[in-house]
């Protein structure tokens, strides 16, 4: 099931973010890549302001937020994470789809992100195309992604 946030899942959000970078995207990313996107220890406090601020979608699975995906005003889908204990299970393309769709009802033309090398695939399916490879510096370390799009229809 896939709902807005709600005080309080921040704190799964919290673990979330860590775990999935330094188990699912290390797979492609190096240590001191992963190491710069995230610290390894959850920082609720962080989460709480964000979550605040983004209001996330939360996918939960028997109770259990499984993964979240925020979208921005403007289409910007950020920060799409899946619990490394549900990964593979269409969490990410289900909560992809549901923001485009919400993207759509409020008018939006397009929706956008810069996926990960491991998310790539994922948003490809989901009919994103690649606009552009491109090289981010996050606490002085290079990150490959790609900036990419889809018409909201």
């Amino acid at each position: 099931m896939i709902r807005a946030y709600r005080q309080g899942d921040h704190i799964p959000i919290a673990e979330i973010f860590p775990r999935a970078i330094h188990e699912i995207a290390s797979s492609v990313y190096s240590l001191e890549q992963c190491e710069a996107w995230s610290e390894k220890e959850p920082n609720p406090n962080h989460w709480k302001q964000r979550c605040e601020k983004k209001k996330p979608y939360v996918f939960v699975e028997d109770g259990t937020v499984a993964g979240f995906c925020e979208l921005d005003p403007d289409g910007h889908i950020d920060c799409t994470y899946v619990h490394p204990d549900h990964k593979r299970k269409g969490i990410a393309s289900q909560l992809v789809s549901h923001v485009a769709n919400v993207a759509k009802v409020n008018g939006l033309k397009r929706v956008y992100v810069e996926a990960s090398i491991c998310a790539k695939p994922m948003f490809e399916k989901l009919g994103f195309t690649t606009i552009k490879e491109q090289t981010v510096a996050i606490r002085g370390v290079g990150l490959k992604n790609f900036k990419m799009e889809k018409e909201c229809k």
